[in-house]
């Protein structure tokens, strides 16, 4: 069996209604836009699609997401939930024909890229998820087998991948790693 076709999708069309005003994905966070940070850190190289889920076309982040490998994918429907961005990566996933999807947020900018090469390790097969945690908590990013692409492609809008997020083997990581931005006290 030959090296796995995975895609990976940066979900950035949230709301940021906690965060204020401002858009936080443009938030200016270690010298470069918040949203740059998952990006960047995303080894794109190990994935045969990378896809942002972006909310309307022509995102200040567009153009590193770009640079970094990253094809905008527009959900018209991002305010009903994090589920309907879920939903989009899963079904570009089927139709690119990939064995895996990883799922990160682009509001984490902690994350390092060792664990997104953890997380492709523990993938190892149509039927894995491999899940990163805060204790009993798990979470994204997460990289879901083929096997749950269906499922994800009709996650409700609210509630997404929670409950396939438990079957998933955790890859260990800091904790601190995980830390996503709502507000704009959390930069």
């Amino acid at each position: 069996m030959g090296r796995p076709r995975l895609g990976a999708a940066l979900l950035a069309a949230g709301s940021s209604r906690r965060f204020g005003e401002a858009d936080k994905l443009c938030a200016p966070y270690k010298g470069r836009m918040l949203a740059e940070h998952a990006a960047r850190a995303i080894p794109v190289e190990a994935f045969e699609n990378a896809w942002v889920i972006a909310a309307a076309p022509g995102h200040p982040c567009e153009g590193t997401w770009r640079q970094h490998g990253f094809l905008p994918l527009i959900n018209p429907d991002a305010a009903l939930g994090m589920g309907t961005s879920l939903a989009l990566a899963a079904r570009a996933a089927m139709e690119a024909s990939l064995d895996g999807l990883l799922i990160a947020l682009a509001d984490m900018p902690l994350v390092q890229g060792s664990h997104f090469e953890a997380l492709i390790r523990g993938y190892d097969g149509p039927e894995a998820i491999a899940v990163s945690a805060i204790g009993e908590v798990r979470m994204p990013p997460a990289i879901f087998g083929k096997a749950y692409f269906e499922a994800l492609a009709n996650a409700s809008a609210d509630t997404g991948a929670r409950g396939l997020l438990g079957a998933g083997r955790v890859a260990h990581c800091p904790e601190e790693w995980l830390k996503d931005i709502d507000t704009t006290s959390d930069l």
